[in-house]
């Protein structure tokens, strides 16, 4: 490669072709043109032979420079001319490209993978191997990577999204060096790493070292001021919230912004602070109501799509507003030290929002539960009332309770209580047994120090298992519960002070009070699918901080353990449940920091993303040159007399350059768009949901896998359209999940559409609702919406015989996550003017959640069917791609028969 400033030449050999240009001159214009046909007038032609001096025609010097500038072109291209080039490539060396695509690298993913494709495309337009290797851990095991044709490397690139975690150097080193240490593995090589810009600690070294020992180790970071921003804590102050948010980048001034959320997506409140100069942390805060506050589900970065800038929050977060009776008379005995009110107000601090007070005080302030000690008076009958209507209730035993229970207990009591340990006591005092599964302190660790000496008896019927929650040793009940109403009366068998037991002493007792407030707004007690005392996953958050559903392979995180959990290929980040409570796991935890990754890493070099990029011409330059050539043959044409007569000697000229100029301000999109259009892709209509869209790409990416796999078709990388801007008509099969509140198409979207199914093209509409679309009385709302503008044929439920059923398998069904779902089809596939085959297949099956797989070939999404199911929707997927490719020529096969005895065969 030469290079002669920005511009280098990968092939400058051909360039000697350039000294052939001056003996083509000579030759072109010693061409005479071919003659004309003239009306023959003898006395005026011969007047013209006189005046005319005799020399031989020539070709006009303008068309001899127009096809000089065409050859001048086709040798450039032939030299593989490259702007910018990459003067860090290795050479002829294979190619590593590392990626970091854990939660640091989401926001700025599209240039993360524009950055490697470019690489990527270099590496293959040099024939040179290329292996791809990502830095976050996948959720399941993945073999380690071989160096192959860079096209393989480019197809993962397209399909990767950026994982929910952080990465995993270390793991990313052991990877590298697994894969050069196969069979075949190069001994050189050189190395890209495209980083994130954030410290991952002793694994950057790890990582650099396993690079650098086979070659160059290249680190492209991101532009200074574009670096990841984390939302590291909310926190919760008295009149709002604030939230902490860090970067790795501290250079220069930057304003930022966050945004909490309601459980309908709904703005709720926005904070908004300036990180200064060199500052790598800085505070927003927000003023809301408590009643507001209580309504936030998630917190984000404004403008910063990653899991790491979202905080989801749980029921810690919930704090509701509880209501402490005092006692009568408002008095604490002149010792709060040694009465229950304080032990239970300390316990209720750290969990809920408090006010303390009479009943009439208390509910004022519209409280979501109740809280009584023995002391205070549990008889009135707006507390009664208060639990009808869904409020919870919570009472601590005491001496009063012992003598006289009333009526507001979970279950009826024994007189005069229990005492353990006394001269007079039955027994020594009681530890509490292990919680139960199936109650809300499922999974507490109980602490051994905690001893009850005194408790109430609930007497014993057949309805009072179904009301304890927890117990001693001894089996008798340590709290009960009861639904009354809306509502929840819970009973604590002891005091909430010290002088029954030494759990208001221990750790427990806050931890037990915090479950139990859970359920302040009604909710459900138990939740008998709890095994073993684990939180487990509800909905978990993708790459870009979105909330989606929960993958059924995560690990449950054991109770005792979760607070030490971090985010992780097996733990995702999101809402986890156990019983009533819920729980957030996310990214970043308070205290967490981001750092810069660091400068001195063995054997690395540094530049920066998107510097420099470089951009290979040929391509363009022959594409220009099949132009030029097209326009040459036209003036050809024309001045032979085989094209009507128009001044051509100057509109040829400027057609010629209005289109060489039209090129040039084009020139690599039409490049690239002439690569992909030679590609056998699948197309998946973009719906804006996140989820859905995934699973389409994960769907046709599947289905193209099993193409290449049982048959010689070899689709490329799915491709994502915009059914409003892209253009369509270069693939062969559109897939286009449908959501009920899909909008209608525009007239300019729909001119498109239907110009694509004239054209030939093939379009499966999935609304994706199995048996509930046939169950229902009323059309899909969404798919109604999206034919309305469109000229649809007449169409009839798939028949038995149909050409879709045998294009490639024998098929008598089309399930695909949901079967026994209806598929319709063109009633008059003859008349669309199409050869047969229908350009419209509607179903609900959700067929590309059957379909989709992950990089390992391994199924995303469950299908109700089992294994056997997912076999037939795969067989219906490669059905589909060959009749999108093939038409009907299976129905023809019919006619093999008479063909055969025509000829004399049979």
């Amino acid at each position: 490669m030469i290079s002669l400033g920005p511009l280098a030449f990968a092939a400058p050999w051909a360039l000697s072709a350039l000294i052939a240009l001056p003996l083509l001159w000579m030759l072109l214009r010693a061409t005479p043109p071919a003659p004309r046909s003239v009306v023959f007038a003898p006395i005026r032609l011969l007047q013209r032979l006189a005046r005319t001096p005799e020399s031989p025609q020539t070709t006009p010097w303008w068309l001899v420079a127009l096809r000089l500038f065409l050859a001048a072109i086709i040798i450039l291209a032939l030299a593989r001319p490259v702007w910018q080039p990459d003067t860090g490539a290795g050479g002829d060396e294979p190619l590593l490209v590392i990626i970091d695509d854990g939660w640091t690298s989401a926001a700025a993913w599209p240039s993360v993978q524009a950055e490697a494709r470019s690489r990527l495309e270099g590496a293959r337009a040099d024939g040179r191997p290329a292996a791809l290797i990502f830095t976050a851990p996948s959720p399941r095991p993945v073999d380690a990577p071989r160096f192959g044709d860079a096209r393989e490397a480019l197809s993962r690139l397209d399909a990767h999204q950026p994982r929910a975690w952080a990465p995993d150097r270390a793991e990313a080193a052991e990877r590298v060096s697994a894969a050069l240490e196969q069979s075949g593995a190069p001994a050189r090589l050189e190395t890209l790493w495209i980083s994130d810009g954030v410290s991952g600690g002793e694994g950057d070294r790890a990582l650099s070292r396993a690079a650098y020992q086979h070659g160059p180790v290249r680190v492209v970071t991101p532009q200074p001021g574009t670096g990841a921003l984390g939302l590291a804590a909310i926190e919760a102050e008295p009149d709002g919230f604030a939230a902490v948010i860090r970067r790795a980048d501290s250079r220069g001034e930057l304003p930022v912004s966050v945004t909490a959320l309601g459980a309908d997506g709904r703005a709720l409140a926005r904070a908004q602070a300036v990180f200064a100069a060199g500052a790598s942390a800085v505070r927003a805060e927000a003023r809301l109501p408590l009643d507001m506050r209580n309504r936030i589900t998630r917190v984000v970065i404004d403008g910063e799509a990653s899991a790491g800038a979202v905080q989801v929050m749980g029921d810690r977060w919930r704090r509701p507003r509880i209501g402490l009776l005092q006692a009568e008379g408002g008095g604490e005995d002149g010792q709060p030290l040694l009465s229950d009110l304080h032990y239970a107000r300390q316990a209720l601090a750290g969990i809920s929002e408090l006010v303390t007070g009479d009943l009439d005080r208390v509910l004022e302030a519209e409280p979501a539960g109740l809280v009584i000690v023995d002391a205070a008076n549990a008889q009135d009958p707006r507390i009664a009332a208060f639990l009808e209507a869904g409020g919870l209730v919570v009472r601590f035993a005491g001496p009063r309770m012992a003598v006289r229970g009333g009526d507001l207990i979970p279950a009826p009591l024994r007189e005069g209580g229990r005492l353990f340990g006394g001269a007079m006591a039955w027994d020594a005092p009681q530890p509490v047994a292990a919680f139960a599964d199936d109650t809300p302190f499922a999974g507490l660790s109980v602490s051994e120090e905690v001893r009850v000496t005194r408790q109430v008896l609930a007497e014993p019927g057949p309805a009072l298992d179904a009301r304890v929650w927890a117990r001693l040793e001894d089996g008798t009940p340590l709290v009960t519960a009861d639904r009354r109403g809306n509502g929840w009366l819970v009973l604590f068998h002891v005091t909430a002070g010290p002088d029954w037991s030494s759990l208001p002493l221990s750790g427990l007792y806050p931890a037990m009070l915090e479950r139990v407030l859970a359920l302040a707004g009604g909710a459900q007690a138990q939740t008998p699918s709890i095994e073993g005392g684990a939180w487990r996953l509800e909905r978990m958050l993708d790459g870009a901080g979105a909330l989606t559903d929960a993958r059924g392979d995560a690990d449950p995180i054991p109770a005792d353990a979760f607070t030490e959990a971090r985010a992780g290929a097996r733990t995702p980040p999101g809402i986890y449940t156990l019983g009533a409570a819920s729980a957030a796991l996310n990214v970043m935890r308070p205290g967490d920091e981001l750092a810069p990754l660091a400068r001195d890493l063995p054997g690395a070099s540094y530049e920066t993303r998107g510097e420099a990029r470089e951009r290979r011409l040929t391509g363009v330059l022959l594409a220009l040159a099949l132009i030029i050539l097209a326009a040459d043959v036209l003036i050809a044409l024309a001045l032979s007399g085989r094209l009507p007569r128009v001044p051509l000697r100057s509109a040829s000229t400027g057609a010629a350059m209005l289109l060489a100029a039209g090129l040039a301000m084009q020139g690599e999109a039409l490049a690239d768009d002439a690569e992909h259009a030679l590609e056998v892709r699948f197309a998946y209509v973009m719906t804006g949901d996140a989820r859905i869209d995934s699973i389409s790409r994960a769907g046709l990416a599947g289905i193209s896998r099993e193409s290449r796999r049982r048959s010689a078709v070899e689709p490329g990388a799915p491709a994502g359209v915009n059914i409003e801007t892209d253009e369509i008509l270069f693939f062969p099969l559109v897939y286009w999940p449908l959501t009920p509140d899909a909008p209608a198409l525009s007239e300019a979207a729909a001119a498109r559409v239907s110009a694509y199914l004239q054209s030939g093209g093939m379009i499966v509409f999935d609304t994706r609702d199995g048996r509930d679309a046939a169950s229902s009385r009323q059309p899909h709302p969404g798919l109604l919406r999206t034919l309305e503008r469109l000229n649809v044929p007449p169409l009839q439920r798939i028949p038995s015989d149909h050409v879709l059923g045998k294009t490639f398998y024998l098929l008598s069904d089309y399930p695909g996550r949901f079967a026994g779902s209806e598929v319709w089809v063109e009633a008059n596939p003859d008349g669309s003017a199409r050869d047969g085959v229908s350009g419209l297949i509607i179903g609900s099956a959700d067929w590309a959640s059957a379909w989709a797989v992950d990089e390992a070939g391994r199924p995303l999404a469950p299908v109700e069917g089992g294994e056997r199911q997912r076999e037939m929707a795969n067989r219906f997927g490669v059905n589909l791609a060959m009749y999108a490719l093939t038409g009907n020529y299976k129905e023809d096969q019919v006619h093999v028969p008479a063909i055969l005895q025509r000829l004399g065969r049979r």
